[in-house]
């Protein structure tokens, strides 16, 4: 490619002879001219090839001539192209941009939900090359591809037209094209399989950041596009304070948990009652002899697939009483499943000295194929067992922060496949 092929100039139109900027290099084929639409060969004296006619303008916040950069390579905008494509009853638009550097050649900015991505072409092909129409109707899974050491997975397809085409391209463009594209999604890139024709091509698009893609190439703020919806290449960005707090609530919440466990297994057993016929009562003395934790009483019957509630009177030395509570014990269980518990436990606050616990069981009930009805019961008394509901409900909050976190991903990456075809059933 020689300098003065790549120098910006100007030249009149062979159609009209309205005046038009020639800003893509050495390589530019067709030249389609903004005021009649006449296509211009730009290897041969701009000779009139054909002629588009009433094309509707596409709404971009991008013109002819614009220059910006792309990762530090300056680029400019050389031509236009709107695309359509339907399917059943359902119509997408998108537009296409091809722009220019001399250094890096030539690739597209496409506009699609306000979204604006940068793509090339490369000559590297993937593995498999190609995926059929039949391979995306049967296949029980996303297709995958492997790319430059990437695996991408099948995204979306379909056959899409252009409806506008203006200014410079490497190639000749018509409104009679239609290109089929196959477009897989990797972990920051898409990769799109195109075929027109005969030809096939393979693209690579990257979503550069926005705000300094838009400022750099002076696009005015009433003239950016209003994003809608998740873009695929959108990831998740988090502050490091974020991170920070998503980090802790987790850690801390295991933590809690740990420390949970291993203080409900503090305590000493001052009671226990033999196992004795429900028919009966237990009664049962203990003493207590440290108030500094909770006194722990647990009762435990051998109900199965059925339930027992129990009444409990406890009193003190002098027979007053100090306490009455009722709890219920159900147990219920399968070939591979079990529900409920055989125990049922009461943490009270009591001070030191002596009482007495009365238990009796008061209703049972079978309500399961196969029930049998609880016929022993027994009751544990432990002290100094430690208050842990509190580190318990430390850890659920913290792990509910924590997880918030976990699921605000989630949601982003449905909210990334959204956009897919693709469905599993």
């Amino acid at each position: 490619m020689n300098e003065a092929a790549d120098q910006t100039h100007s030249l009149n139109c062979t159609q009209c002879g309205a005046g038009l900027d020639v800003l893509g290099g050495g390589r530019v084929k067709t030249h389609i001219c903004s005021y009649c639409g006449a296509e211009l060969d730009a290897q041969d004296d701009y000779k009139v090839i054909q002629q588009f006619r009433d094309m509707k303008r596409p709404d971009t916040p991008f013109d002819l001539g614009m220059t910006g950069q792309l990762w530090g390579v300056e680029f400019t905008i050389i031509g236009t192209m709107a695309w359509t494509e339907y399917y059943e009853d359902k119509r997408w638009t998108w537009v296409d941009h091809q722009v220019y550097s001399p250094t890096h050649g030539y690739g597209w900015l496409t506009v699609d939900k306000g979204y604006v991505t940068y793509t090339r072409k490369t000559r590297e092909i993937p593995s498999p090359p190609f995926i059929s129409n039949s391979t995306i109707e049967h296949n029980e899974s996303r297709p995958l591809v492997k790319f430059q050491g990437e695996t991408f997975q099948y995204f979306s397809s379909g056959t899409a037209s252009p409806t506008f085409i203006e200014g410079e391209f490497n190639y000749r463009p018509s409104l009679d094209d239609s290109v089929r594209y196959v477009e897989l999604m990797g972990s920051s890139r898409m990769l799109d399989i195109v075929q027109s024709g005969r030809e096939r091509e393979y693209e690579v698009t990257e979503l550069p950041d926005q705000a300094a893609l838009l400022s750099s190439f002076g696009v005015a703020t009433n003239r950016r596009p209003r994003q809608k919806g998740t873009h695929p290449l959108e990831n998740l960005v988090r502050s490091s304070l974020q991170l920070f707090t998503r980090n802790v609530a987790l850690i801390g919440a295991a933590v809690a948990v740990v420390l949970g466990i291993g203080l409900s297994a503090k305590g000493e057993q001052i009671a226990r009652s033999g196992q004795t016929a429900v028919s009966s009562e237990i009664t049962l003395p203990f003493e207590v002899t440290d108030d500094t934790g909770l006194t722990e009483i647990t009762i435990e019957a051998n109900a199965n697939n059925s339930w027992a509630w129990f009444e409990t009177e406890l009193t003190d030395a002098e027979d007053e009483p100090v306490a009455a509570f009722e709890r219920g014990i159900e147990y219920y269980s399968g070939s591979d499943w079990k529900e409920g518990s055989r125990k049922a436990r009461t943490r009270l606050t009591l001070p030191t000295g002596t009482y007495t616990l009365y238990l009796s069981m008061t209703e049972a009930k079978v309500d399961w194929t196969g029930g049998r009805l609880a016929t022993n019961m027994s009751v544990t008394v432990r002290q100094g067992v430690a208050q842990v509901m509190w580190v318990f409900g430390a850890a659920t909050f913290l792990g509910l922060i924590g997880f918030l976190f976990l699921g605000q991903r989630f949601l982003h990456h449905q909210s990334r496949w959204s956009g897919s075809d693709w469905s599993d059933d």
